[in-house]
């Protein structure tokens, strides 16, 4: 095959809000490490395009207008595009969606140098696409998977409920999936890293943009290996670093450098290009038996790829007077935390503003009963990118992996979309954030059913075992 690839800035203006924690009331003040798109495009029976972009995620409609746009720059079919967001919560909106759901900006001139932003972060993907697309030359690919222990279950059982914390005995996918593409000298073209492990090393005290640990990874794999580096997000929906929300960059730089080392180990003993190795005499004084690996004709690393759209009921959403019930409250606790403190008003403010908008598409017959997204599976030679559009528990891509044909399965989470958090059915008694509420950091009317984690599971390994055929 061929592969090419490349890197852009997404660098914001300074002063934008920063979406992911709630609490945060101040505007990014500086840079911390660089937030990029970064794309490995692979060309052999398809072309494939792989791009991380540093951004909490992009909804729909506006991620599968992009999709197309990639496609169309890069010289392939939207199908066989993955945009994965790392999920940075140090960046400002990567949508238009965000912007009203979460960024709570009232401010129309303000709002407006959002939505140019927006603008600008969308183009400046469709040209990181474009300029790995022309970047082709030969190559073969490697996979490899590690380990890195510094994530756990953040779904922490206290007092009888569910709080996000540490839960040691969950569930918790430590994997370091690497995808690595490289030239017939065995030099590295581009490594993909696949982690599931939310991106808040760094929290909401620090005014910064900064792609977090992702950042790291990046900066730690160029220096070593001369190539190009992409981080895919994995199924981190309920998982955190061991340490978080920190007051500095520091542990995510110690974190994202510690994922470069444990990728480029996973890959270290692998070749790329077949070789066979052969004896030569050689000595002076006494004989000695020199082997040396001479390169042999390479078998064909195949390129597959299937798409799904993939539909998600909805719980029953709330009625009208149920809504208004629930503004009352919501109004009621915002009053009450401008006693607290900006950080209180706006996390009680976040329910109000959820409730508002819910109640405002109930009157006008919009509120949706069921959600949709694609999920894809790529094959590349004998490893396979299987996807998810939302926050996807790490159960959730570990199933998969289970069950996938595939020498190495990297499931990729928060990819062609973000549509909501996405619980094992087993969660969904337990209550807590994700299950009970999280849709609405997402502008949903509602949460998903619990039968969406079979949805996700039997549709991506259908697709993988498709693409294995």
């Amino acid at each position: 095959m061929k592969a090419g690839a490349a890197r852009i800035s997404i660098e914001p203006p300074l002063g934008f809000p920063m979406i992911g924690f709630v609490r945060m009331t101040e505007a990014a003040r500086d840079y911390g490490l660089p937030l990029e798109a970064t794309a490995l495009v692979l060309d052999g029976d398809e072309r494939v395009v792989l791009v991380g972009v540093d951004t909490l995620g992009i909804q729909a409609p506006e991620v599968d207008r992009l999709r197309e746009r990639v496609a169309e720059a890069a010289g392939t079919k939207a199908s066989h595009v993955l945009l994965n967001w790392n999920h940075t919560h140090l960046a400002p909106p990567g949508g238009r969606s965000f912007i009203r759901a979460l960024a709570q900006v009232d401010e129309t001139e303000l709002s407006a140098r959002l939505e140019a932003y927006v603008d600008d972060l969308h183009e400046r993907i469709v040209a990181v696409a474009r300029y790995a697309a022309e970047r082709l030359e030969p190559a073969r690919v490697v996979w490899g998977v590690g380990s890195l222990a510094d994530a756990v279950n953040r779904r922490e059982r206290r007092d009888g409920r569910v709080v996000l914390g540490w839960n040691p005995d969950g569930a918790v996918d430590r994997s370091v999936t690497v995808l690595q593409a490289r030239r017939p000298d065995e030099s590295a073209i581009a490594t993909l890293v696949g982690y599931g492990c939310h991106t808040v090393t760094t929290g909401p005290d620090v005014p910064l943009y900064s792609a977090d640990y992702p950042g790291a990874l990046r900066e730690a794999v160029r220096e070593w290996t001369d190539g190009e580096c992409v981080f895919f997000q994995g199924a981190a929906g309920n998982v955190l670093p061991l340490v978080c929300f920190t007051e500095s960059e520091d542990e995510a730089v110690r974190m994202g450098r510690a994922l470069a080392l444990e990728a480029l180990h996973a890959v270290a003993d692998e070749r790329a290009w077949p070789v066979q190795v052969e004896r030569e005499g050689w000595g002076s004084v006494t004989p000695i038996s020199l082997y040396r690996r001479r390169p042999v004709e390479a078998e064909e690393q195949p390129i597959a790829v299937a798409e799904e759209r993939a539909v998600f009921p909805l719980q029953p959403v709330p009625t009208i007077e149920e809504l208004q019930r629930m503004r009352t409250e919501f109004d009621a606790a915002v009053e009450a935390a401008c006693a607290e403190g900006p950080a209180r008003v706006r996390t009680a403010a976040y329910h109000a503003r959820w409730a508002e908008q819910t109640e405002q598409k109930v009157r006008a017959g919009t509120a949706p009963t069921e959600l949709d997204g694609p999920i894809t599976a790529i094959r590349i030679g004998d490893g396979v990118i299987a996807t998810g559009p939302g926050e996807i528990f790490t159960e959730i891509g570990l199933a998969v992996k289970e069950r996938s044909p595939a020498r190495t399965t990297l499931y990729a989470g928060y990819t062609n979309g973000i549509v909501t958090y996405f619980p094992t059915a087993a969660e969904f008694p337990l209550g807590g954030y994700e299950p009970d509420y999280g849709n609405r950091s997402f502008g949903q009317v509602a949460q998903v059913t619990p039968e969406s984690e079979s949805i996700l599971v039997e549709t991506a390994v259908k697709l993988v075992q498709e693409v294995f055929a």
